[in-house]
């Protein structure tokens, strides 16, 4: 039976029996699907809004808009304490609750506005109470800016109970203890005298 003879190797063309094939050159890297991650990225965005918004329903000690504000108490920077229950008891006016933090840039840039509003209001009690933030931050905060209305400093059930999307948040408690409002981002006195009084 006669021998088989393999099949001759194909060769491109122009190139020599013998002679060293060129590599191949690599070909582009695949290019990444920037619409696929933004509708990942939106996806996951909404299902932590929906988490978080089924979560406050779902706690009686979470402030929300409409409902009644959770009581708490936190120590004053320079002494003395703020009990919610007691102002509320104590005097018939709305409360501006702003949260802020020593690192937060926009809480700067507002600070200045909250006082020049609470000196123009002296009806309104206004309370800043820091968050995310470390003791010496807010008071070395406190004393650069001396603002008009009193700081205190949160602790986690206070945290917990007044939620936020991110610094600065201000809260309106009318004089009933019912949230009327909810404001996410920097604050000025126009933007208080139109949460407050309207």
């Amino acid at each position: 039976m006669p021998e088989e003879t393999p099949p001759e190797e194909t060769l491109p063309e122009g190139t020599q029996p013998g002679a060293a094939l060129p590599e191949a050159e690599p070909g582009p890297l695949p290019r990444p699907n920037l619409r696929l991650t933004g509708v990942f990225l939106a996806v996951l965005a909404i299902g932590l809004a929906i988490a978080w918004a089924l979560d406050a329903d779902n706690n009686d000690d979470v402030a929300e808009v409409g409902g009644p504000a959770p009581d708490f108490t936190v120590p004053l920077i320079g002494g003395g304490r703020f009990s919610l229950s007691d102002q509320l008891a104590a005097d018939d006016t709305p409360i501006v609750l702003n949260l802020w933090a020593s690192w937060c840039i926009p809480c700067r840039t507002e600070t200045p506005e909250i006082s020049a509003f609470a000196e123009e209001h002296p009806d309104v009690k206004v309370i800043g109470v820091a968050v995310e933030d470390t003791e010496d931050g807010a008071i070395e905060f406190a004393e650069e800016f001396m603002p008009s209305y009193q700081l205190g400093i949160g602790d986690t059930a206070f945290e917990t109970a007044y939620p936020r999307l991110g610094l600065p948040v201000t809260y309106v408690i009318d004089e009933s203890g019912i949230v009327t409002e909810w404001f996410n981002g920097i604050v000025t006195r126009q933007t208080l005298e139109d949460l407050v009084f309207n």
